[in-house]
């Protein structure tokens, strides 16, 4: 069957980094999957054509319950009880590091991706998302997520570069990661210019 993905998501992928990332005190701790990650990612990623996605845990047994989750909807009774969770998460990889994403990107493109972090938090550098495509010429791309209060300042800083963040109405800058994945994703696949 012929990939159905527009050429400009055919090599993208996502990463919902949950360590190393801020909590509220500032600590730099591993937060917890939220099951309801898993399926929301799943069906962005099918909605915008992105071709895999991560979710990084760096405990076990935290993998291994996304896993069971994973298998539930893909070959388990979930997956014959609803096609399109068992669409949605056929991109869906638990690995954990950012580290091991990228060598799985890396591996299956036969080149290393642009690594693209997002922030709530204003980043020296940062471009808009609407420009991303154009600054990837085509190359393979893994966008970073953060959980808890986002990712830390050494992975904002050792990314290729990071996105704008998504500005609100006033001084609270804090929304819910399925929440900025949709943004961002519908600003790098749908540009407009306000």
């Amino acid at each position: 069957m012929r990939d159905q993905r527009p050429p400009s998501a055919a090599r993208f992928y996502l990463a919902l980094v949950h360590y190393p990332v801020y909590n509220r005190e500032g600590d730099i701790v591993a937060t917890s999957i939220t099951p309801l990650d898993i399926h929301d990612l799943g069906r962005l990623a099918l909605t915008f054509g992105v071709k895999g996605y991560f979710l990084t845990n760096p405990y076990e047994a935290q993998r291994r319950l996304v896993a069971e989750v994973i298998y539930h909807w893909q070959a388990g009774f979930g997956g014959e009880h609803n096609p399109h969770r068992k669409r949605a998460l056929g991109g869906a990889n638990v690995v954990a590091s950012v580290e091991a994403a990228f060598d799985d990107v890396s591996r299956g493109e036969g080149e290393e991706p642009l690594v693209v972090a997002t922030s709530a938090r204003p980043v020296a550098g940062a471009v808009a998302a609407e420009d991303l495509l154009l600054r990837a010429a085509g190359k393979p791309v893994l966008v970073l997520f953060g959980t808890g209060h986002g990712l830390t300042d050494d992975l904002l800083s050792a990314a290729d570069f990071a996105l704008d963040p998504i500005g609100g109405a006033g001084d609270f800058n804090h929304l819910p990661v399925r929440s900025a994945v949709s943004i961002y994703l519908d600003r790098i696949f749908n540009p407009r210019r306000f």
